[in-house]
């Protein structure tokens, strides 16, 4: 399973059991697309990071309790190394830039032929 595979399917369990909304495990699980089994090992790796989660057979959902909040981030990005930002000794170069830089009274525009 890729990293972005495995975001969607965190995201989407973190959505569906605030919602309270799972169903009972197989339904839940399949409502993400993965399998029973592989459903347990990620709510442990949750439950490792101190998130309590259990299954509430008055409403048939899992659910969050205690004082955690689980926040998704977005997947990770691979981007080209030389359209980053680097600080060398104090000096900045700044690749693709294009932006308006306002201060209080006067507005500088940079583009990257001004900048070396």
């Amino acid at each position: 399973m890729s990293l972005n595979e495995k975001y969607y399917i965190i995201e989407k369990m973190v959505k569906l059991i605030e919602l309270k909304i799972t169903g009972n495990a197989s339904e839940f699980a399949k409502q993400i697309g993965i399998s029973r089994s592989q459903l347990f090992i990620e709510i442990e790796k949750l439950k490792s990071m101190d998130v309590e989660i259990y299954f509430d057979r008055s409403i048939r959902s899992f659910v969050f309790n205690g004082n955690k909040k689980v926040v998704v981030r977005k997947p990770i990005l691979v981007v080209e190394r030389n359209s980053l930002t680097s600080i060398n000794g104090g000096y900045s170069s700044i690749k693709n830039l294009s932006v308006l830089f306002s201060g209080r009274n006067t507005h500088i525009f940079a583009t990257t032929n001004q900048i070396k």
